[in-house]
């Protein structure tokens, strides 16, 4: 019998680095030192607040054989994860953040749904996070919410105003590396009333907003299809859901592992289905997605 007590440390361990990035490097540290790399947040509380009816919906999540013991641990929380409608077999296999082989079928209240890999990042907390551009470009937020943009700026400038002495003068052409000098300049408790009053004001935008935003957020629920790109015929290797409060339902083991299984009953108490053909894994996701009624 496989015991998942054993290994669970060792998936800690290895999925780690995923979930490494403090709170406060990732929102003062903006990779292309722009503006559009500002970091908005994707929290259950905040959401419930601002959509009290949340979608609830049946998704898939890839993972290894140790990710399964921290998925179940994670059931029911408000820690985030992200999931996928659809996915490429070579994903199934490889993994995406572990070593794949593992498709977890769960349900829980979708945050977040778009059509391609968001890139959402989490933070020690669980609380993933995304990138202004993304909810822009990607997701095709454009013209929906454009206006949101100087409201997030001058939420930048309201924060630097307050706990920098800085002449406001001196930033406010260029608000982002305004934001990124006042994060090396403080720290500690300091900081922590930054990051605070940064997650308040992302909430205030955030409602102000709610209604675009919620569009561009979980619309992508309602087709869960994805399209060729217009220009290369290409088609994602994966879509991206990010998913809370969640249950699992099922476990299903890629033919790499299936023999590992003959002999047992459950997956740490879940039942379980092996494949001989991950192409036959990604037949039955693509049925039962196809089934969701929301």
């Amino acid at each position: 019998m496989i015991n998942f007590n054993e290994v669970y440390y060792k998936s800690v361990q290895k999925e780690a680095a995923a979930w490494t990035q403090s709170l406060s490097t990732m929102l003062f540290d903006l990779e292309r030192y722009e503006f559009s790399d500002v970091k908005i947040p994707l929290s259950p509380t905040i959401f419930k607040r601002i959509w009290p009816d949340a979608i609830r919906s049946k998704a898939f999540h890839v993972t290894d054989f140790d990710g399964v013991a921290k998925l179940k641990r994670l059931q029911g929380g408000k820690k985030s994860i992200s999931a996928f409608y659809n996915i490429d077999d070579y994903i199934i296999q490889s993994g995406i953040k572990t070593e794949g082989g593992y498709i977890v079928e769960l349900e829980g209240d979708i945050l977040v749904a778009a059509p391609d890999d968001i890139s959402s990042q989490p933070d020690k907390t669980g609380r993933r996070w995304l990138v202004w551009d993304t909810i822009l470009r990607v997701m095709g937020g454009g013209s929906k919410i454009q206006k949101m943009e100087k409201d997030l700026e001058n939420l930048l400038i309201q924060l630097i105003q307050k706990h920098d002495k800085t002449p406001i003068e001196a930033y406010r052409q260029i608000p982002a590396t305004a934001w990124e000098d006042l994060g090396r300049k403080v720290g500690g408790k300091a900081k922590s009333l930054i990051i605070k009053d940064y997650i308040d004001g992302m909430e205030k935008i955030m409602k102000k907003y709610s209604r675009p935003l919620k569009s561009i957020f979980t619309d992508y629920t309602k087709k869960r299809t994805l399209d060729p790109d217009e220009d290369s015929g290409e088609v994602a290797m994966w879509d991206e859901l990010v998913v809370s409060n969640f249950k699992i339902q099922k476990i299903h083991v890629g033919p790499e592992f299936a023999p590992d299984f003959e002999d047992e009953d459950d997956i740490d108490g879940f039942p379980f289905q092996v494949y001989d053909d991950v192409g036959d894994m990604v037949d039955y996701i693509n049925r039962t997605v196809q089934k969701i009624k929301l």
